[in-house]
């Protein structure tokens, strides 16, 4: 999950800068470019990537697949992963509200430019893989899951607030590395210990996983905006108590430090942890 978290860090570094430099030629080359390249990942994908469900707990495909119904998400947020989707709600909703409005933030306390504005992101991109695919590895074999993900939930709240006060570029930058520090440890965290408790429905689970993390996707962004409109600090602070809560949860409903082989036989009988 690591390393798969510092694929797309790097993808957050050079995407932006050649999008820029395409952009100068175009605006609609940058379009085309990415539709190229995700036509490529499609046939990489169909050709490289092995099926890693066992063939015995593969459905049969006689009929189409159903359409999802909603009330298996509550059914989800009772089973041994519903409190994981929480998190992954929550720390969505915190990461969108703050890439929802910095650009306009920056540029209405401190008139940040495109320059300034294309550095931090390059930073947010150099951090998130440097700490995904070097630290997050060795962060969880030491500490496991779960000691990491109230780590960050924790981390996140305290940087996510210090955005706020930040009263130079250095400042910002600095806290700004320090919050996606702290959520890059977590995303992977997440995503590991769903997929250790889901056993054998691992891409049940880790699709669940995607869809609470697209309904933060949807509430952080409307959140940021209409609050930037109340005060210009009020995303970051609101942000930060949303990561406090979600630090909160795991505090009260997720073990210690988990070995594997206890959160797999675990699997089989809901729990609230």
């Amino acid at each position: 999950m690591g390393i798969l978290g510092a694929a797309v860090g790097l993808g957050t570094i050079f995407g932006p800068a050649l999008g820029g430099l395409l952009a100068g030629e175009s605006l609609s080359t940058p379009f085309f470019i990415a539709g190229g390249m995700s036509i490529l990942a499609l046939f990489l994908t169909w050709i490289l990537l092995p099926e890693s469900l066992p063939k015995d707990s593969r459905r049969a495909s006689e009929r189409k697949i159903p359409i999802p119904e909603l009330h298996l998400w509550w059914q989800a947020l009772s089973s041994p992963i519903g409190i994981l989707l929480v998190l992954a709600f929550i720390l969505t909703c915190g990461l969108m509200i703050f890439y929802g409005i910095f650009g306009l933030y920056a540029l209405e306390r401190f008139g940040f430019g495109p320059e300034e504005v294309g550095i931090i992101f390059m930073v947010v991109g150099l951090v998130s893989a440097i700490t995904q695919g070097i630290l997050t590895g060795p962060l969880t074999r030491r500490w496991g899951e779960s000691l990491v993900i109230k780590i960050g939930m924790f981390g996140s709240a305290v940087s996510l607030f210090l955005i706020a006060w930040a009263e130079n570029y250095w400042a910002v930058l600095i806290t700004i590395g320090l919050f996606v520090f702290m959520t890059a440890i977590l995303t992977p965290a997440i995503s590991s210990l769903t997929s250790k408790r889901a056993e054998t429905q691992q891409g049940m689970a880790m699709g669940l996983s995607n869809s609470f993390m697209s309904l933060g996707r949807i509430a952080g962004p409307l959140w940021a905006g209409f609050a930037l409109d109340l005060n210009l600090i009020l995303p970051f602070t609101s942000g930060a108590l949303v990561m406090l809560i979600g630090f909160i949860i795991s505090l009260i409903w997720l073990r210690g430090n988990e070995p594997a082989a206890a959160i797999q036989k675990e699997g089989d009988q809901p729990s609230p942890s």
